[in-house]
């Protein structure tokens, strides 16, 4: 399975875990997971792990992962944020990665660690940044001594993973190409292509095609776009192409799922 590059807002989330099966990505955030009933499958940096009540997840900045299986009884608290946010933690985020990214209920259902949870859950979206920031701190600081770590693959590499991706993010709609992208970046094609393998476990022209087909969906949103014009921004020659990549991306002809999004934003809310 290919991983493709979420951008997420640099806000600090809180709040429900994901009801939903999620496919593999990456992104510059911290993401936590704390499973309250039911059970979900993730896959985090290639490993498959079964998170039950009372397990917590953390993906590191840039560490492919994904939600593979939820049960419908599935609740738990979802937290995404910056490497930064907390300065004490921000140099294990930057230059380490942990052994294994899962705490188990018996080493982490302590009762400050869960208290956490639970009032951030409360706080939700509040802008109530004092308390989020403490129960975070509160947090962290259970999971992270739960965790053994090593140096992340010279945690260069990782920078370099960070400007790789915003370049792409910056420049996947434009006719660029593994050998201009890596003259760009300053580095050789075949670097560029290790650290898509290794670190994305996706190739260069794979990746764009999951940013490109991210933007055309958010472009269908816009009722007076039509698809040839969405193919054109979106880097593509022909609506052939844009055509097969699309449905490799959705599973949907771009035209079906057009109508869809469409539809679903002209029905009346409740």
């Amino acid at each position: 399975m290919k991983a493709f590059y979420e951008s997420r807002s640099s806000q600090i989330f809180t709040g429900e875990m994901t009801r939903f099966p999620y496919p593999l990505h990456v992104h510059e955030t911290v993401e936590i997971a704390v499973v309250l009933t039911g059970r979900c499958v993730m896959e985090i940096d290639g490993k498959t792990y079964v998170l039950t009540p009372g397990d917590a997840a953390i993906a590191f900045p840039l560490t492919p992962h994904s939600f593979d299986e939820v049960s419908e009884d599935a609740t738990g608290f979802s937290a995404f944020l910056p490497a930064d946010t907390i300065a004490e933690f921000s140099s294990t985020f930057h230059t380490l990665l942990p052994d294994e990214p899962v705490v188990r209920k018996k080493q982490f259902a302590q009762e400050e660690a869960m208290y956490a949870v639970k009032k951030l859950l409360e706080i939700g979206e509040k802008k109530d940044e004092f308390a989020r920031l403490a129960y975070l701190h509160v947090l962290l600081a259970y999971l992270l001594h739960m965790m053994k770590f090593h140096s992340a693959a010279a945690y260069r590499e990782r920078g370099l993973s960070v400007k790789v991706v915003r370049y792409m993010y910056a420049h996947a709609c434009e006719n660029i190409t593994i050998c201009s992208a890596a003259h760009d970046l300053g580095i050789s094609e075949s670097h560029l292509s290790h650290l898509f393998a290794q670190q994305f476990h996706v190739n260069f022209r794979s990746f764009i095609n999951a940013i490109r087909i991210d933007k055309a969906t958010m472009l269908m949103r816009d009722p007076f776009m039509t698809l040839t014009q969405i193919y054109y921004l979106c880097g593509y020659d022909n609506m052939r192409t844009f055509r097969r990549a699309f449905v490799q991306e959705t599973g949907m002809l771009p035209a079906a799922y057009m109508r869809s999004v469409r539809a679903q934003a002209t029905q009346p809310s409740d």
